[in-house]
């Protein structure tokens, strides 16, 4: 649990610099599509992340679907997302939401995997094991 609120805790932290300097380039801008694509890549994020936190003490089947499903889920939601936006309302969202959607996906992946290999060692150290 306590892998999740960091996670969710540093991913705003992360958003909210990263939309205040997209705020003093690009200003309003910046911030509709920045933080549409922030939505588009933390809600799936946050939602995959606990379901693979509360199922890596369950069986190694559980993890590696938990895993799977979680890359899937996420990529559907982020990229159908600002694919429908960019189709249903271009006068709104271009381009930049995808540069803007690329950019928090990549860094949240990037903090959800440290996260998770961060959990994983804490589990071995309180478990006894040596990793390998």
């Amino acid at each position: 649990m306590k892998s999740l609120l960091v996670f969710v805790v540093g991913a705003l932290v992360f958003g909210a610099i990263s939309l205040g300097i997209g705020y003093a380039i690009a200003e309003q801008d910046a911030l509709i599509q920045g933080g549409v694509a922030f939505g588009l890549a933390f809600v799936p994020a946050v939602g995959t992340l606990a379901w693979v936190v509360f199922s890596y003490r369950s069986v190694p089947q559980m993890q590696l679907m938990a895993s799977l499903g979680s890359s899937g889920v996420r990529m559907a939601i982020a990229l159908g997302g600002a694919w429908y936006l960019t189709s249903t309302q271009p006068q709104t969202f271009d381009t930049a939401l995808w540069a803007w959607l690329l950019w928090f996906y990549l860094v949240l992946l990037a903090f959800e995997i440290t996260v998770l290999v961060w959990q994983q060692s804490k589990i071995r150290v309180e478990s006894g094991q040596q990793s390998p």
